[in-house]
């Protein structure tokens, strides 16, 4: 009976031992905390590309933020290496498909993106998510909306999917939070993998709070339907 007693009781230490061991894993641990910028990075189940989230506090509204992030050609004034963006499709105004390419450094080829971004907001908080998935194949799809041609100089992203979080912390006060796991594709070495993913977001977030203080969305202003959803940002320039 006692034997029975202590086979359970260890049975039952090693699955908590299990659990811990397997959370603790695949936790967000903080790889990078500078100029009020925190990067953190994850693992991805058996993926050996981490997951990376940062997070900043911008002394700006959320209307400035998203109408930064949603002025697509702007891409390249606040995006790390983001390069030759493209609107290929707007579906509504929450909705819209788009383009970039990502410069990695010679002798590495530039990777290409097609998003698919979708935008909601929170009634209870207001907090705005700019949800985005690849969907590389959808100039193959939708030929006739899509001018993006297939170049072999450039790698197409298959699998990527992350968000933007933009949450009010007090007034004029955003706290952003951007998380993204994208498998590069190609021949590129993990080391160099783990340093782009650490500078991607560091990067982005020094460019996306410095370029939202532009003229051009200080005055943005959201306008929300009888339900408390976006259709629509006034005032930019």
């Amino acid at each position: 009976m006692r034997t029975k007693l202590n086979l359970s009781l260890l049975l039952v230490i090693f699955l908590i031992s299990s659990e811990i061991v397997t959370s603790s894993q695949y936790d967000w641990k903080m790889v990078r905390d500078e100029d009020g910028i925190q990067v953190y990075l994850k693992k991805f189940w058996a993926d050996p590309v981490k997951s990376f989230r940062g997070i900043v506090h911008i002394n700006s509204s959320i209307d400035s933020v998203l109408a930064l992030i949603m002025d697509i050609d702007a891409c390249t004034d606040w995006v790390h290496h983001c390069k030759q963006p493209k609107l290929l499709f707007r579906k509504s105004f929450s909705e819209c498909y788009h383009y970039q390419i990502h410069q990695l450094s010679f002798p590495m080829q530039n990777r290409e993106f097609i998003f698919h971004s979708k935008i909601s907001r929170s009634i209870q908080t207001g907090a705005v998510r700019i949800q985005m998935k690849v969907v590389p194949d959808f100039c193959q799809k939708n030929s006739n909306l899509c001018s993006i041609k297939e170049k072999s100089s450039l790698v197409r992203i298959k699998h990527s999917h992350g968000h933007y979080l933009l949450e009010p912390v007090a007034n004029n006060i955003t706290r952003v939070t951007w998380t993204q796991h994208t498998d590069p594709g190609g021949n590129i070495p993990m080391w160099m993998v783990n340093q782009l993913i650490q500078e991607m977001p560091y990067r982005t977030l020094q460019g996306l709070r410095k370029e939202v203080f532009n003229h051009k969305y200080q005055k943005a202003k959201l306008v929300l339907d009888a339900q408390g959803s976006i259709t629509n940002i006034a005032g930019i320039e």
